[in-house]
């Protein structure tokens, strides 16, 4: 599921028709542009977990992960907590567009109640009490008016377009700066920043391999602030 997310197909180095090698910022555009137009050709459905560690303890949280495409728009929706009776559950729901911004949904008890969270507000949900926002899962940075490529570097001993997107917005991060690989096309890490060049948060993928023709990871979220982290391993297709 998380290749229909992060993967794309190499893109390598162009030139324009003068010879010349695109500015940063165009191909950092390029870049983004392909990040966010990968859409799913096959409904999925993943079992994860969240190890959540804080201050408090660790625990662990069970999430089904399912992914449904659409022509124009595809969501991925995650389905957090057991089937126990006394069990947490929530569902929140990301929906994808090539052109417009993730919009987010989020449905939760509280003492009971259902609780229902749309627009904005909803992408600030962390999933289950984790260090995943939904609207860092919904990867909305690369939607931001800037985008530019900073360099060529390693990340776990593979080469990667460093792409830098900076936001306009005086609220909330100011950049997030993405590793990705240039043969896989995956998003191998990404820091966030305020506006005072400070890293806030930090993910990355800790494990990435291919078994029985599918792709499996884990994916690091770590809050510099909090001091917290979060791994979602995701464990594979959920029995039929």
């Amino acid at each position: 599921m998380l290749t229909a997310i992060f993967a794309i197909w190499f893109l390598g180095q162009r030139c324009n028709a003068e010879g010349q090698e695109p500015t940063a910022e165009a191909q950092g555009r390029e870049w983004a542009q392909k990040l966010r137009s990968v859409v799913p050709e096959q409904p999925s459905t993943n079992q994860a977990v969240l190890k959540i560690r804080s201050r408090e303890g660790r625990r662990q949280v069970p999430v089904t992960v399912v992914t449904l495409p659409g022509k124009d728009r595809w969501t991925v929706e995650y389905k957090a907590g057991g089937d126990g009776p006394k069990d947490q559950r929530e569902v929140s729901k990301i929906h994808y567009s090539a052109e417009a911004a993730p919009l987010f949904e989020s449905r939760f008890e509280v003492e009971g109640k259902l609780q229902v969270h749309e627009g904005p507000t909803a992408g600030e949900r962390a999933i289950a009490g984790s260090d995943f926002l939904l609207r860092e899962l919904g990867m909305g940075f690369l939607h931001w008016p800037e985008q530019r490529i900073r360099g060529r570097e390693l990340s776990n001993g593979r080469w990667c377009q460093v792409l830098e997107s900076v936001s306009k917005k005086p609220e909330g991060p100011a950049s997030v700066r993405s590793w990705i690989d240039e043969k896989l096309g995956v998003v191998l890490s990404a820091e966030v920043y305020d506006s005072r060049n400070v890293r806030i948060k930090h993910f990355s993928i800790t494990q990435f391999r291919e078994q029985a023709d599918r792709w499996s990871c884990s994916v690091s979220m770590v809050d510099d602030i909090r001091g917290t982290k979060t791994e979602l391993s995701f464990d594979g297709p959920a029995p039929r």
